[in-house]
Order: structure tokens, then sequence, then C-alpha cells
């Protein structure tokens, strides 16, 4: 567990470098709810509903990927 959290740790820490060197990997996690909901609130209820799939998707997806990343790291240590 130790190896795990420590590698968590050295992912965020990449993460927010990674974020910050070059424009087309800046992000605004802390932003992105606002815009989310005014989106989903412009949208008709059917719309709403496939974005809130799709978005949760995304999430899902994204997810599995940093888990999968954890998982190969922590085997390699």
């Amino acid at each position: 567990m130790a190896d795990r959290d420590a590698i968590i740790r050295e992912f965020q820490q990449a993460l927010e470098a990674i974020k910050t060197s070059q424009p087309q990997f800046a992000f605004d996690r802390e932003g992105r709810p606002g815009a989310i909901a005014a989106i989903r609130g412009a949208l008709p209820l059917m719309e709403r509903e496939l974005f809130d799939a799709v978005m949760e998707d995304c999430e899902c997806e994204l997810a599995a990927t940093r888990e999968a990343m954890v998982q190969m790291l922590t085997k390699a240590s």
C-alpha cells in the first residue's frame, strides 16, 4: 500500500508539472464542474441524459486508465 500511495503522489506531481508545461496539456479541474453544470442546464431533458451518460463514461475511462497505470507501476516496483 505504501508503494501505491507513493506512486499516486508521484503521478499527481507529474500531472501538475505536465499541466503547466505546454498549452495543449492545460486543464481546469476546478472550473470544470461549473462549466459542465452550465452546459447541462442549457440542454433539453433528453439531451441532458445523453450528456450525463457520456460524461460518466469519460470519467470511468479516466479512472480505469489511472488505475491500470498505478497497477502496472506497483508491479514494476
